[in-house]
């Protein structure tokens, strides 16, 4: 896989995400099992947004050529698909979310699969 094709991956998924929380943010978290009211519509609402904004930034990188971008944005991956991943499986083991945020669990872990492995194909490439 290179770089690109990870980028255009991952930001079709932050942005499907992003948009999901933006416009239906109870009935998204009505599937993870989370009761919605108010205050937690709202944080969905900015989790959505956060993840519009990531997926765009992940789409316009696709176009990158300078390795220095490339590798900043990589990293930035990593570090939000662990610290996501993180989060997830606490709320998950915690019996915050149902089951069904373990399949949120492995889309993480794909993705920072897929950010480690282009972080270290671009190294070999500079090296």
């Amino acid at each position: 896989m290179d770089t690109k094709l990870y980028f255009t991956i991952a930001a079709i998924v932050a942005i499907l995400f992003g948009i999901a929380f933006l416009l239906a943010p109870a009935q998204v978290s009505s599937v993870y099992g989370l009761t919605p009211n108010p205050t937690s519509v709202l944080s969905s609402r900015f989790f959505g947004s956060a993840l519009l904004a990531w997926g765009v930034i992940l789409w316009m990188a696709r176009d990158f050529s300078e390795a220095a971008a490339i590798r900043g944005v990589l990293i930035g991956s990593v570090v939000g698909e662990i610290v996501g991943g993180a989060v997830n499986i606490w709320g998950t083991v915690r019996g915050l979310m149902n089951g069904l945020a373990w399949t949120t669990t492995i889309l993480y872990l794909l993705l920072l699969i897929g950010a480690i492995y282009c972080l270290a194909a671009s190294e070999r490439k500079t090296a």
